[in-house]
């Protein structure tokens, strides 16, 4: 990992309208991430963790500008990419890749693997020649351990674990330099995970890729991630290095999370934090401070105010008011390792 950012996000929304009625006049409004900001160090790997519904896949999704913000920027190597009309983003593609969740729905039944991975050859003319690209496919099953044989056969003769093998090998068709992983080993058998993610592990190094790994699992994002980034609600409440996170979490929401990761250590004690209630609906979220509802610490101050993000320990920031003043300054006594 690097001091050089490549992907940042800067206050990034993306609010979903709810129709309703004959004339589908828009009601209100899905908060799916509300008010993103962070940075991927090249190198790096970015856990982003959550509940089901806390904005990760559409953070991802905007990252790459898969979606259209309804505000914010992303910018990639420097360059704003919201700021440019999607024919010149396309050359952009080619450096930023997505490894998805499903790997029965991600690749096209119809097409051969060696149709699959010389498709995005094609699409960016990154190889013209045909044999080159056959001879690159070849190499791509190579790497990520599936036989040259792999080549003329279809998605259906593979298991889940070698189809997102085959995933993988797609999205490093076009030599990128960032790739984004939505819970790309969730839909996998336990046993074949840890394969999968040694493999994009071995993978990095290799090809010097930058990860933003998304999942629900804490434990898998442990295992692969140099920084945690906690989503609730479709907003970043935590961001630390994985060690920081693991070992002292800030945001009661974190330590909740953390603290129901099922632990081989039997010496070692861990404090259990019970979250009361649901996650509350996007569609309608608390005022204040979102995670007030279910938090154990919360006080007045947490239904009038929303909590900013703060450097509460170096490169640990939390959004919580149980480490800042009112003018937003640190309390004292907080902010030492």
């Amino acid at each position: 990992m690097t001091n050089k950012v490549l992907v940042e996000a800067n206050q990034l929304k993306m609010y979903f309208p709810i129709k309703s009625g004959i004339i589908k006049r828009t009601v209100g409004h899905v908060k799916a991430v509300d008010d993103v900001s962070l940075k991927v160090y090249e190198g790096e790997s970015l856990g982003i963790v959550g509940e089901s519904g806390s904005g990760k896949s559409t953070l991802g999704r905007m990252l790459l500008r898969l979606l259209e913000p309804t505000s914010g920027e992303v910018f990639f190597d420097g360059d704003n990419l919201s700021a440019l009309p999607k024919r010149q983003v396309r050359p952009y593609r080619r450096d930023m890749q997505m490894v998805f969740q499903d790997p029965y729905a991600s690749l096209n039944p119809r097409m051969s693997i060696g149709d699959l991975l010389e498709e995005p050859m094609l699409v960016h003319q990154t190889v013209r020649d045909r044999g080159e690209r056959r001879r690159k496919a070849e190499e791509l099953l190579e790497i990520v351990g599936l036989p040259m044989q792999s080549y003329n056969k279809y998605p259906h003769e593979f298991s889940g674990g070698q189809r997102q093998r085959v995933g993988i090998a797609r999205a490093l068709s076009t030599n990128p330099r960032f790739i984004i992983g939505d819970e790309p080993v969730s839909a996998l058998d336990v046993s074949i995970q840890s394969q999968v993610l040694n493999l994009m592990k071995d993978l990095q190094k290799q090809f010097h890729l930058t990860y933003v790994f998304i999942a629900h699992d804490l434990s898998v994002v442990k295992h692969i991630s140099d920084r945690v980034a906690v989503m609730y609600l479709g907003r970043v409440v935590e961001i630390a290095r994985k060690k920081d996170m693991y070992h002292k979490p800030l945001h009661p929401y974190s330590e909740a999370l953390i603290g129901a990761v099922p632990s081989t250590d039997v010496t070692k004690k861990r404090k259990r934090v019970v979250l009361e209630g649901e996650l509350p609906s996007p569609a309608s979220p608390p005022k204040g401070c979102a995670f007030r509802t279910r938090c154990p610490h919360a006080h007045a101050r947490c239904k009038e105010e929303r909590p900013e993000m703060v450097e509460v320990n170096p490169e640990h920031f939390a959004a919580c008011h149980l480490y800042t003043n009112e003018d937003g300054s640190l309390k004292r006594g907080v902010g030492v390792v």
